[in-house]
């Protein structure tokens, strides 16, 4: 006779705990990351100017195009410098030789990384799941001369229109 190993749920009060924790380090890592972006670009760069599309449905979504203009709107390569002051998320990846995930340290990242990881943070503090069922769509327009980061967000929402009729 084989023996029920009790599993031991953590309390909804704690899960709501941890998510409101991670949005907020999430909100708190676009505003850093924001910073040293837009300090690196009014130094660094002919930049004025960034716009970033998403989109999700299905549960999946991605960056769709990363854009870079200067004061005429005409588009500008990305600096490829890693940006002082930048964290980019560790992340995990699978190492072929040892068969298991390994965690990857926090660094500086590049602007086209640095855009990606605020975009994704800014989706994730304050519209989980953006990504989930019908999702969403949007833009982030970022101001450089400005210091500004808008995001438009569009949100899909499934309806459902009923009719009854009696004949």
């Amino acid at each position: 006779m084989s023996k029920t190993k009790k599993i031991k749920m953590p309390k909804m009060d704690d899960i709501y705990q941890q998510i409101a924790l991670e949005r907020l380090t999430k909100a708190e890592a676009v505003k850093s990351n924001a910073k040293a972006l837009f300090d690196y670009l009014e130094k660094n760069s002919k930049i004025t100017s960034i716009e970033a599309t998403f989109d999700g449905c299905g549960d999946s979504g991605q960056i769709n195009a990363v854009n870079y203009y200067d004061h005429r709107g005409k588009d500008v390569a990305a600096p490829l410098d890693n940006i002082p002051g930048s964290r980019l998320e560790a992340g995990h990846h699978w190492n072929e030789k040892t068969k298991k995930i390994e965690e990857l340290p926090v660094r500086q990242g590049c602007a086209e990384e640095l855009v990606h990881e605020i975009c994704y943070d800014k989706l994730a503090s304050k519209h989980m799941g953006w990504e989930i069922n019908e999702g969403s769509y949007g833009t982030f327009s970022f101001d450089v001369l400005n210091r500004k980061i808008s995001l438009e967000f569009n949100e899909r929402v499934e309806s459902v229109n009923t009719t009854e009729e009696i004949f």
